[in-house]
């Protein structure tokens, strides 16, 4: 491949950002030279609307200039609240993540992702870093806290897919993030590498739960986190690591756009380097390399990529792969039309106006009094109030700017002041600092009628803190408002009355203001903390048979009543030597359970979920998770195992989730991180009333004129259908012990053989009739009637496929079943569409298979 040529293919493969608001001569040669795919727009890339606008046109008008089959993806930050790049007066404020937590309804986010896509497309922006699947489970977390929709994994997953799904509504590419999970760290990634020490198992019980749901709803595009997971990969960051990442590939089996997080960050740069960091990350799955600000390094990074793939270091299936997948994600919401568009900059008023109509509907129920323990609210609008602010810089996290400068933040009192005093205009203020408060300003305080303190990210600024603390003993009548982090004063008992906004913006602290002052009754509850989402009160335990079963019919009677099956039967399918079943009681009644099977005899490599039931009164209430959750567990730390399939193989119950459930059955399942096959995949069982069966004359005719023969299977033909089924079928270890069980001199007309012109076997089926030992593997022929066969483990020679063999089969096998008395055929687990349909059956239920 030529040097230039390999050089724009890998181009492709690089977000890059710059500075200035007219494209720089640097990013023009990236775009013309590298064929750059990505930019990433920062806030100093843009100082009004008209501008911004013009911008995105010049980049993309570079890149049709410079031959890019697709349009640029253009990228920003925009996860609204702390990190906002496109602020007001450019475009309404739009809650961030934990301030929509607070509303407890993901709708709030929907409307928040679909106000957000809408601006973005107004100025030419196609995709969005965002939503944050981060769970904010460290308090003192200094770069995700309120950029996490909260501290439960449930909740984060609701969250960021109803934000996601509001961008899709623009065409605007969404992107989770960070993978696999940043928010258990105490060390900003933007100037060091944070370290977690999770086992795979705790990283499954909390940090992968919101981006299994994302890659099981298909997110487009997942971005990586630079940390270090010693438990998984003890020497390279997760960004860069083949097995974290693998966890991403392999075990949810994505195949969408994975982006790195910036490599000029101090995570990877003072670590491996940000040109060697493109080469590892590129190798280990990420398929678009993000460099934000430094064009040497940019251009290097590129370089030093095509050097890696030119040596062998990258192999080109793994530079064929990402161009792919950011070629699929750009057709998928691209094209040159929109591309070169520009909206109409007359409409951007109405536009804001709609916007701001909808945001601030969510800050009113976002804003939250977490307690008015002394009753001091509301505040009086004519009394004295004395508004503390904090005066010295205050922490804000390296990526509220995006520039990864350490600066803390300086807010602007006189807005906030501001929004006081059209409640009560007479409030003073005074900025505190580190050298705390004078006596002058105490004695002004202790004259006061009440007093308003806020800060900003308390937890990490010790002046702030202490002077919080030393007020709340100090002074009455007192309000506390967390203008951001709501751990500032979570857990200190002494703070009487305490408001949380969850950002810095003027927009939040106003709702705060209307509740101070009585004219808005607060509705916002904390997402994190001590007011956290409710968490089952359920206990899981490992099944016993003398203990559960008996209750166990019960709850499958309640939550499963058109698939019910006779207790006995029912008691052999559960008790069998390869299930690994737990069941679920609040107190002493059991209110779930979940039957499990491993497919082997040996050592397993595949874990099905047969059954997973809650009694209906017990639904809704986190039983079947904490079920699930709990097998998982089991199942990874007995055999190793971290992928589970939905469907039984022997016993056989569903192979996948009836069709006939309710939907919310699917979903739960898809939230769980399931990815459920399309409905056009789906599986099915199929029933038959054979008492008036004809078989079609063209199957039995074709067959018997190519010299094909039918019999039941003979006591002498055993060894050789044995050695037919392990030649064709000895990937399926269930099929092959069928017919091992079922030797003709216990199990006489159980097997239909096919026979060539030459007596060779070239074909198969079982038919069961309803008191073969063997069909009590199956759950449900016996709910079509008590005379109900089973057709199953169909299988032709490799050899002879094709020849007309398996309906004349089928056929013969049922008139051999009408002939002893059966009146239904029953076959399960059919993905051949339309097959089995040529001799009469129909569909009995369909249903989709999953795997997570």
């Amino acid at each position: 491949m030529a040097s230039t040529d390999l050089q724009k293919q890998v181009g492709q493969l690089f977000a890059v950002g710059f500075y200035g608001c007219t494209p720089s001569p640097e990013i023009k040669t990236l775009i013309h030279d590298y064929h750059v795919g990505g930019i990433v727009l920062f806030s100093r890339n843009f100082e009004n609307a008209e501008q911004l606008q013009a911008l995105t046109l010049a980049l993309q008008d570079e890149a049709k200039l410079a031959g890019h089959e697709r349009p640029l993806l253009i990228g920003i930050d925009q996860e609204n609240g702390l990190v906002t790049r496109i602020a007001p007066p450019i475009a309404p404020q739009v809650p961030g993540p934990m301030a929509l937590g607070a509303t407890h309804d993901p709708e709030c986010a929907y409307s928040a992702g679909k106000a957000t896509g809408e601006t973005l497309s107004f100025f030419g922006i196609n995709m969005n870093y965002a939503p944050v699947c981060d769970i904010n489970s460290e308090p003192l977390n200094p770069v995700i806290g309120v950029r996490s929709p909260g501290d439960d994994p449930e909740f984060v997953g609701r969250f960021a897919s109803a934000t996601a799904r509001g961008l899709r509504q623009h065409h605007i590419v969404p992107s989770v993030k960070h993978f696999p999970g940043h928010g258990d760290t105490a060390v900003d990634s933007h100037f060091g590498l944070p370290v977690i020490p999770k086992t795979r198992d705790q990283l499954e019980r909390c940090e992968l739960i919101p981006f299994r749901r994302a890659v099981a709803e298909g997110i487009e595009t997942v971005m990586t986190a630079h940390i270090s997971l010693p438990c998984i990969d003890p020497t390279l960051p997760a960004t860069l690591s083949p097995d974290i990442m693998g966890i991403l590939r392999k075990d949810m089996a994505y195949d969408g756009m994975v982006i790195t997080d910036c490599l000029e960050m101090d995570g990877i740069r003072a670590t491996y380097g940000t040109e060697e960091g493109s080469v590892l990350a590129l190798r280990a799955g990420s398929d678009s390399i993000m460099i934000c600000h430094t064009f040497d390094v940019q251009v290097a990074s590129i370089k030093r990529v095509c050097e890696a793939i030119n040596s062998g270091t990258i192999d080109e299936s793994r530079l064929l792969d990402a161009c792919r997948r950011v070629a699929t994600v750009k057709d998928k919401f691209l094209n040159w039309d929109t591309a070169l568009r520009q909206s109409d900059l007359t409409e951007l008023s109405s536009l804001n106006n709609k916007i701001t109509e909808i945001t601030m509907d969510i800050y009113s129920r976002s804003t939250t009094l977490v307690r008015d323990k002394n009753g001091v609210l509301p505040l009086s609008k004519n009394s004295i109030i004395i508004f503390l602010f904090p005066g010295d810089k205050t922490p804000i996290g390296g990526a509220v700017d995006g520039e990864g400068t350490e600066i803390p933040g300086v807010y602007q009192s006189n807005k906030y002041l501001d929004v006081l005093r059209q409640h009560n205009n007479s409030i003073a203020e005074i900025k505190y600092g580190e050298t705390g408060l004078t006596s002058e300003q105490w004695r002004m305080l202790e004259v006061a009628d009440a007093v308003i303190f806020t800060s900003f990210n308390a937890k990490e600024s010790p002046y702030q803190k202490s002077l919080g603390l030393e007020l709340a003993e100090r002074v009455q009548s007192l309000v506390h408002i967390a203008a951001c982090n709501p751990y500032d004063f979570l857990d200190a008992p002494s703070v009487k009355t305490y408001i949380t906004t969850y950002e810095p913006t003027i927009e939040a602290f106003s709702v705060a203001a209307d509740i101070m002052f009585g004219s808005l009754v607060p509705t916002g509850a904390l997402p994190v903390g001590t007011n956290d989402m409710i968490k089952t009160s359920a206990v899981v335990a490992p099944f016993d048979a003398q203990r559960d079963l008996d209750e166990i019919f019960e709850v499958w009677a309640a939550a499963l009543p058109t698939y019910l099956i006779p207790t006995e039967s029912l008691r052999s399918l559960i008790v069998r030597p390869y299930g690994h079943h737990f069941v679920a009681r609040i107190g002493s009644q059991l209110v779930g359970f979940c039957l499990a099977y491993t497919n082997d005899h040996g050592a397993p490599d595949t874990v099905y979920i047969a059954v997973l039931a809650v009694s209906p009164k017990y639904q809704r209430q986190g039983v079947g998770i904490a079920l699930l959750e709990e097998t998982r567990a089991y199942f990874r730390a007995t055999f190793g195992l971290n992928t589970v399939k939905l469907g039984s193989s022997f016993p056989r119950f569903w192979p996948g989730i009836p069709q006939d459930l309710p939907e919310t059955v699917q979903h739960f399942f898809t939230h769980r991180g399931f990815r459920l096959n399309p409905p056009s995949t789906r599986s099915v069982d199929l029933y038959q009333d054979i008492r008036n069966f004809q078989s079609p004359e063209k199957y039995i005719t074709r067959a018997r004129e190519r010299g094909f023969r039918f019999a039941p299977l003979k006591a002498e033909d055993y060894e050789a259908c044995l050695v037919g089924q392990r030649r064709n079928f000895s990937n399926n270890g269930s099929w092959v012990e069928a017919y091992v069980a079922l030797h003709p001199d216990k199990y006489p007309n159980s097997v239909m053989t096919a026979f060539d012109s030459q007596g060779q076997q070239v074909g198969w089926t079982l038919m069961l009739g309803p008191s073969d030992a063997l069909n009590t593997s199956w759950a449900f022929p016996q709910t079509c009637g008590p005379k109900t066969g089973l057709i199953g483990a169909v299988g032709i020679d490799e050899s002879h496929r094709k020849y007309g063999i398996g309906l004349a089969l089928i056929c013969h096998a049922i008139e051999n079943m009408k002939q002893r008395g059966l009146e239904g055929v029953f076959v399960d687990w059919v993905a051949l569409n339309g097959w089995y349909e040529q001799v009469g059956f129909k569909t009995w239920r369909s249903y989709r298979p999953g795997e997570l």
